[in-house]
């Protein structure tokens, strides 16, 4: 797993690259608890390169969620492949994520 970030003017774009499964969760947590820690509270993750999530992987987003919720920040995903789509709606955790297309509509919905 590749994590690279990049700043969209006052908010975070998270780029993943590869599977987010129980063998890199801790190192995307990791990632995760630096931005939390910098105070950036406005995060969009983009999935663009992401081709698979399992159970941890969905576990460490609902934990990334709740994280950015305690400090009144915001978080919500683009770009997500309808495979990964259909396990978040047959987990039905897709009703807690603010999923997009794109990164424009991300950044609109977080403005």
């Amino acid at each position: 797993m590749n994590i690279k970030f990049e700043k969209i003017h006052d908010i975070t774009l998270v780029l993943l690259n590869g599977e987010l499964n129980m063998d890199n969760v801790s190192r995307v947590r990791e990632a995760f608890k630096k931005v939390l820690k910098e105070k950036k509270s406005r995060v969009i993750v983009d999935f663009d390169k992401v081709p698979f999530v399992d159970s941890s992987g969905i576990s460490l987003l609902l934990e990334i969620v709740q994280s950015f919720a305690k400090v009144n920040g915001r978080m919500c995903l683009c770009h997500v492949n309808k495979k990964i789509i259909s396990v978040f709606e047959i987990t039905k955790v897709h009703k807690l994520f603010n999923i997009f297309d794109s990164h424009e509509d991300a950044l609109e919905f977080l403005k």
